[in-house]
């Protein structure tokens, strides 16, 4: 028998999240205490940019797409979709590093915004996606 790991347990918790809240508009104390032990504070953290809305999922019309977070601290960071990749201190650091995290809290914030159908959805150019992309080289 196999045990599950940290990424295939987030997704299946994403699932239940996208359920929870399209059903009720909140997620339960017990979603969120599952949440809470594999994140930890990250998980406090990335609900407070949710809650603030610093979240955005940039699209372009031939359907690439990713995350532009907005950290607390004002920066923007590009999360890639199906990814744990940010370009924050934290993700090199806590998830690359030291194997603290299996993601930032952008990355986290992204998801779980999108899975509650609360992350803010902007269009733009192919070139725009592209040059994001290109500056992270």
């Amino acid at each position: 028998m196999s045990v599950p790991n940290g990424v295939s347990v987030m997704a299946g918790l994403l699932q239940i999240v996208k359920t929870e809240y399209q059903a009720s508009g909140q997620l339960s104390p017990g979603v969120l205490h599952s949440l809470h032990t594999i994140h930890g504070q990250s998980l406090v953290n990335a609900l407070d940019l949710i809650d603030s809305k610093k979240i955005k999922k940039v699209t372009s019309s031939c359907g690439r797409w990713l995350y532009q977070v907005t950290g607390s601290s004002g920066t923007p960071y590009v999360c890639l979709p199906n990814s744990a990749f940010c370009q924050c201190p934290a993700f090199k650091f806590n998830v690359v590093k030291r194997r603290d995290n299996i993601v930032c809290k952008h990355v986290l914030a992204a998801r779980l915004s999108t899975a509650m159908g609360v992350a803010e959805e902007k269009s733009v150019s192919d070139e725009y996606i592209a040059d994001v992309l290109a500056q992270m080289g």
